[in-house]
């Protein structure tokens, strides 16, 4: 994750002098940032499965998601 915060579209970002630049390169961390966070969601959610939460506890430590939707996490969607 620190990778992103580091790496080329943030580097784009701040030396952009083209706001359509920027633009761009906000899109592109945007994007590296979202698919890091969902991959990070899914290693929890597995992790907790692996300790031998339920679906329900898991979704309650999620933030209140329902069982279903820990699932869900857990696979990735």
């Amino acid at each position: 994750m620190r990778d992103l915060l580091e790496g080329d579209a943030l580097h784009r970002l701040d030396t952009a002098n083209d706001p359509v630049e920027r633009y761009k390169a906000l899109g592109t961390l945007e994007a590296s940032v979202t698919l890091a966070l969902k991959a990070e969601r899914q290693r929890i959610a597995l992790e907790l499965r692996e300790q031998g939460k339920t679906w329900r506890e898991i979704g309650r430590l999620l933030g209140g998601v329902t069982a279903q939707r820990a699932e869900q996490i857990s696979k990735g969607m």
